[in-house]
């Protein structure tokens, strides 16, 4: 008796929430992401006593503040530095991957209720927290989780100049662009996708009868100077660590099977997203849409390129270079993915739909929690050796520095960017490197 009583409690108490975010969308959008941003913040913290290894490289290379580095650009690490600069924390470390991934669901949020309506703009931005990218992975703050906010802002601004025609959103466009190459090269999938949709779609080609195209350009030129001189000074030395990571064909069947098999690890990324997105529909009944004018039509195109157009040049590139792209690179590419689904597929409107999408979601967004704190927890028992994040070593670390201090007086050398950052995990004491190595 009390199981049938509680399910219609629980079911009101969805109705009630679905309710709510129809007359309040903006309202359910900040919370959610407010309790985003507390949660992968405070677990980190909680859990893990030493750094993550991202963390613990970005504290490395980011108190160099170079223009480039051997590995990737420089934008993260100079964040990771500052913020620990200005904090003197590196539990405040921990705060930069939610809000990489706050500010991105908002830029997605801002694009998606130029084209759909508040409560599928709500849909499109909450279906992301399926997607580990944006939570389990999002504690490690580097250069993957930097490009997320500029991917995303880079669609919106991109769209608004196309739609608007209004020079400061061309202008924006362009920072946000070399925004996203600042933070990692990948970028260069974006910006050929952007640049592949101006040049096909009917709507978009008329852009560059005006000077927006230019402007767009020459803002992207000149925030990205600087480090494109760098490149230039030093060999391109980032392409050449991409061209080791990615795994050459040694076999003609390779050819073949890499693409699949990259295509299939980003469908293992997207799973929960697509099943969450599948609450919203009944079974055997997906219809698509109808293009109400010719600025829906344009509205779909273009959040369908800014959804797979990324995911297509990087497959086509790896693939004329018989390359297998690492999965992780795919990291920036499905922010628009739920928005361009229901752009194509609209949901049904039955409220019990929308409950069971809101009873999936709190599943989700509670579970992905749970399973990191599990993992944190429980993983050191099943392997051989401990966790990176279960090493003592700001313990250790305080240890070397007040030794070192005492005997030498002088301050703390480090030979590789992992030595450098546990030695820096005592305040104050973060050592240089006397090498490039890693």
């Amino acid at each position: 008796m009390d199981g049938v009583a509680t399910r219609p409690a629980r079911e009101r108490g969805l109705a009630r929430l679905v309710d709510f975010a129809r007359r309040e969308p903006g309202k359910v959008l900040a919370a959610v992401l407010g309790a985003h941003l507390v949660v992968w913040t405070l677990l980190p913290i909680l859990l893990c006593p030493n750094l993550q290894l991202d963390l613990a490289e970005d504290l490395a290379f980011g108190k160099e503040w170079q223009l480039g580095y051997w590995k990737h650009p420089p934008l993260p690490w100079w964040a990771a530095d500052l913020v620990y600069r200005l904090t003197g924390n590196l539990d405040a470390l921990y705060l930069l991957g939610p809000l990489a991934a706050v500010v991105c669901f908002y830029g997605v949020w801002l694009l998606a209720r130029e084209v759909v309506d508040d409560i599928e703009a709500l849909i499109a931005v909450l279906a992301l927290e399926g997607i580990h990218f944006y939570n389990f992975s999002v504690v490690k703050f580097a250069h993957d989780q930097m490009q997320l906010p500029f991917w995303a802002f880079t669609g919106l601004f991109f769209y608004r100049a196309l739609a608007r025609g209004r020079m400061l959103d061309w202008t924006l466009a362009g920072v946000f662009l070399a925004g996203a190459f600042w933070s990692k090269y990948a970028a260069f999938a974006l910006a050929a996708t952007l640049g592949l949709f101006l040049l096909l779609d009917p709507f978009a080609r008329r852009a560059w009868r005006s000077g927006g195209p230019y402007l767009m350009a020459l803002a992207f030129a000149i925030v990205i100077a600087p480090n494109a001189w760098w490149l230039v000074q030093n060999d391109f030395m980032p392409f050449h660590y991409v061209d080791e990571r990615a795994r050459i064909a040694a076999r003609w069947y390779q050819a073949l099977v890499y693409p699949l098999q990259w295509t299939g690890s980003q469908l293992q990324f997207l799973a929960p997203t697509i099943g969450l997105l599948a609450l919203l529909y009944p079974r055997g009944g997906l219809r698509r849409r109808p293009a109400q004018d010719k600025s829906a039509a344009f509205n779909r195109r273009y959040v369908t390129a800014l959804a797979l157009g990324p995911f297509a040049v990087t497959t086509l590139v790896a693939a004329l270079l018989g390359r297998l792209p690492v999965a992780m690179w795919g990291y920036p590419l499905w922010s628009f993915a739920p928005l361009a689904a229901l752009m194509w597929l609209p949901p049904v409107a039955d409220p019990r739909r929308l409950r069971w999408f809101a009873g999936g979601f709190i599943a989700v967004f509670a579970g992905f929690p749970a399973l990191y704190a599990a993992a944190e927890i429980g993983e050191p028992f099943l392997r051989d050796r401990p966790k990176a994040t279960q090493f003592p070593g700001r313990l250790l670390a305080e240890t070397i520095t007040q030794q070192w201090r005492q005997r030498t007086g002088m301050r703390a050398t480090a030979r590789t960017w992992w030595s450098m950052a546990t030695c820096g995990s005592a305040p104050g004491s973060i050592p240089p490197i006397s090498t490039g190595a890693a």
